[in-house]
């Protein structure tokens, strides 16, 4: 079952600008309170190869209509260490540095230094469970929702919240079990727009496309749904994206852009509690392609890369694997990274 001892609750690929030589970096976290550092790189063997490495225990496979095969394992390069409960999203930082943070069930959020594996800043003022976290574009904002209703932002340096949102009725967790999205103001606190699906369907993650001119949002009633980034006038659906083989709605599952080819292929990427990562077509919303049953749990994480077409995905209790999954042009893009 790899080097998870429980189920991995979030994955992220590293931002390009931190590693050099189109190489991959992928940080997972998991229930079991670590943070797994993975170079996809560094495992790669032989010319001829057709897969990706794959985190321990977790096989890794090519996508985009090539069969899975030749599976093998990866190693973590580091772990992460010093959360006393599991933790429940990771993310990298968007500057130069190679920080990530990760927010946990033990009602703190960690800074960490990915290279040394040192914990820097430790952020605590949440009463209940922290769900998620986010850095602001510049990376001196932190941004955190928890099971005690309210978002924090916080300051990176000094680890000081700077101000609390009181933000739903519900748990906060990449949005809001109370099935309303709320777009902030930063700076005053205010909030700008409240964004909602008919008939309330409880909200499990969110995400801003690349360009920043949509919101993407998971729902619990098995289905995504694209809405316009405008702050002014009332928000209309633009687009929505569900199917057979998508099913959500218990956990809150994770979902991400596959735009790093657009020529190629624009997908949005999501898990599955049946086992599934399913890649959508944005512009025809029909499923380009279905992984099928490639977790033996239900797939809480996913991330697509920001300039290689290269996916991670994770398992929950009974599955507990990490795996990476790219056409297999990408693999000889994937040499060993360098953090700057």
């Amino acid at each position: 079952y790899g080097e998870h001892k429980r189920a991995v609750s979030s994955v992220q690929l590293a931002p390009s600008r931190l590693t050099k030589h189109h190489a991959a970096l992928c940080a997972s976290a998991s229930a079991d309170g670590s943070v797994k550092i993975w170079d996809l790189g560094g495992s790669v063997e032989g010319e001829g190869s057709s897969q990706v490495a794959s985190a321990a225990g977790a096989s890794a496979s090519t996508a985009a209509g090539d069969t899975p095969n030749n599976e093998y394992l990866l190693s973590p390069v580091s772990t992460l260490l010093g959360h006393s409960r599991g933790i429940n999203e990771v993310c990298w930082s968007n500057g130069g540095d190679p920080f990530c943070a990760t927010a946990s069930d033990d009602k703190t959020l960690r800074l960490w230094d990915a290279q040394t594996g040192d914990a820097l800043v430790e952020f605590r003022g949440h009463d209940n469970f922290v769900f998620c976290c986010q850095f602001n574009g510049p990376s001196n904002l932190l941004v955190s929702g928890s099971f005690d209703e309210t978002v924090k932002i916080w300051d990176v340096r000094s680890g000081e919240c700077v101000s609390t949102l009181p933000a739903h009725s519900d748990p906060v967790t990449a949005a809001s079990h109370d099935g309303l999205i709320r777009i902030w103001d930063v700076c005053t606190g205010e909030c700008l727009k409240t964004i909602f699906a008919a008939g309330n369907p409880p909200v499990s993650h969110v995400t801003y496309s690349p360009n920043g001119k949509y919101v993407l949002a998971g729902t619990l009633d098995s289905t995504l749904r694209l809405w316009p980034m405008t702050v002014s006038g009332k928000s209309k659906c633009a687009k929505t994206y569900t199917s057979e083989f998508h099913a959500n709605t218990k956990y809150c599952i994770a979902s991400s852009f596959l735009v790093a080819k657009p020529k190629r292929r624009q997908c949005i990427v999501t898990g599955s509690e049946s086992g599934h990562v399913i890649l959508y077509d944005i512009q025809s919303r029909r499923v380009h392609q279905l992984l099928e049953e490639v977790h033996k749990d239900v797939v809480l994480a996913v991330d697509a890369h920001d300039s290689m077409e290269l996916l991670a995905s994770g398992g929950m209790s009974k599955d507990r694997t990490v795996r990476f999954w790219a056409p297999k042009g990408e693999v000889s893009n994937l040499k060993r990274p360098r953090i700057d």
